[in-house]
């Protein structure tokens, strides 16, 4: 190819290139502040308080009267109902936040059929007044931000659902822990 084909290849391919380009030069734009503000996120925390105590009663042995025990070395029997008693303070900041206060199946462990048989059951009072609960566990809102809150949960080995397998089991408290999601 010559020089004068060339050049004019090259020329044709710059006028090309400046018209596809021309098209996109005249478009308009405008912009408006819209006088937001800046958001902080919350919070949800969870801090023990004080020391728990562990207390059993059975109806049919002591009239269901609640006596200290030593959760160690206790022997579960059917009809027994231990009852976990502790403090902990609430830490929840958020415009409609809401969490559940519940025991954390997940850091219980056992042998046979007597972790099922001995579900635990949580609930809640700031004071002398009780928290809602919503069937899975306690609600929590906002409301309830730097509460100590007394937490009591009760693993009922009630006669009705106690089975032979349960014989010679154990339940593992060693690491349990009550929890705090978000709803």
């Amino acid at each position: 190819m010559n020089k004068a084909t060339k050049g004019a290849v090259a020329a044709g391919a710059a006028a090309l290139l400046l018209a596809g380009g021309a098209g996109t030069m005249a478009a308009w734009n405008a912009n408006a502040p819209l006088n937001g503000g800046t958001i902080s996120s919350g919070k949800l925390t969870l801090t023990t308080e004080g020391t728990p105590s562990w207390t059993v009663s059975n109806a049919a042995v002591n009239g269901g009267t609640a006596a200290p025990v030593t959760i160690s070395t206790f022997k579960v029997s059917p009809g027994d109902v231990l009852s976990y008693s502790g403090s902990v303070k609430i830490g929840a900041v958020g415009n409609n936040l809401s969490a559940t206060l519940k025991a954390d199946a997940s850091t219980i462990t056992g042998t046979g059929t007597l972790k099922a048989e001995m579900a635990p059951v949580t609930t809640a009072t700031v004071g002398a007044t009780p928290l809602p609960t919503n069937g899975t566990g306690v609600v929590i809102t906002s409301a309830n931000n730097d509460n100590v809150v007394s937490v009591n949960v009760v693993f009922d080995f009630t006669k009705a659902p106690a089975t032979n397998s349960s014989q010679d089991s154990q339940v593992d408290l060693t690491n349990f822990n009550v929890t705090l999601d978000q709803a």
